[in-house]
């Protein structure tokens, strides 16, 4: 994805010597970053996203987006490419998304266990794990500022991605270059949680086929299929908020700075149809 304000991509320099700056305390776990388990959150909320709803797309919000892109173009071992609603012209185009946020289910270790019982025989995977990525983000000049991701696998959802059963519980990735100041990234988040899930359909983004220019993502299809469907959330002050959709036709699309609004929207048939029963009743 590409970095707001600037024109230059992301790049991955595995040799260079990793310098990290150590000018604030960054903590691997946050209370913050937790996630609601009251019994609202084990019911599937509707949500859906509308292209008048959203906040511009800043730089702080670039640098989320591209540790994510960096984060799983390593651990799908794939050289991956975020694009962003502006980048498509999304931006200027009318358009909804609906979307279901999975319930958490604190059952499904039990299930789990309770299988496990009955059919010892059967080998299984190992236990899915939450994975913690340091990056050293590069600024323009001077040392890196290490960020780190933290990746848990949605417990909502019937499907685990394999990595979160294959994947060393730490990693520490290469560089990741940015044009920003020293001084801009020390201020930054240096500390975010997303949850992945793949529970969307293989074309949720199909309501935005019409909208693009298909030559800007004709090299979509050569990803892997385990993308298509992927849905990564943001874990923060006790909410889960979508940020990445993965289609197969669009690819990978940033939707971070997109509003989810709850319940399903009133179309304007619906709109006209109520206004003229007011009117008939006034």
């Amino acid at each position: 994805m590409l970095f707001i304000e600037a024109l230059h991509r992301t790049s991955t320099q595995p040799n260079e010597k990793k310098l990290i700056s150590k000018a604030k305390y960054r903590p691997i776990i946050s209370n913050k970053d937790s996630v609601d388990l009251s019994p609202v959150a084990h019911q599937v909320k509707e949500i859906h996203l509308d292209s008048q709803a959203k906040t511009a797309l800043t730089a702080s919000t670039s640098i989320f987006a591209n540790l994510i892109e960096h984060v799983l173009s390593h651990a799908f071992n794939t050289n991956l490419h975020l694009h962003s609603p502006e980048e498509l012209n999304l931006d200027i185009k009318e358009w909804k998304l609906f979307l279901q946020v999975p319930p958490i289910n604190r059952d499904k270790n039990k299930k789990t266990d309770d299988y496990i019982a009955i059919a010892p025989e059967i080998h299984q995977r190992p236990p899915a794990k939450q994975l913690i990525f340091h990056i050293p983000v590069k600024p323009s000049y001077g040392i890196p500022v290490e960020m780190t991701l933290l990746v848990s696998p949605h417990n909502g959802s019937p499907e685990t991605p394999n990595l979160f059963h294959t994947f060393a519980k730490e990693s520490w990735l290469p560089i990741l270059r940015t044009p920003y100041s020293p001084e801009f990234l020390e201020q930054q988040a240096s500390y975010y949680h997303i949850l992945l899930d793949q529970d969307g359909e293989l074309d949720q983004l199909s309501p935005l086929y019409s909208h693009i220019n298909q030559s800007r993502i004709e090299n979509e299809g050569s990803l892997p299929a385990h993308l298509f469907g992927l849905r990564i959330w943001r874990a923060k002050n006790n909410t889960l908020t979508p940020v990445v959709l993965g289609d197969k036709q669009i690819g990978l699309l940033f939707i971070g700075h997109y509003q989810p609004l709850e319940g399903n929207p009133i179309s304007a048939e619906e709109k006209a149809r109520q206004a003229s029963n007011l009117y008939t009743k006034a």
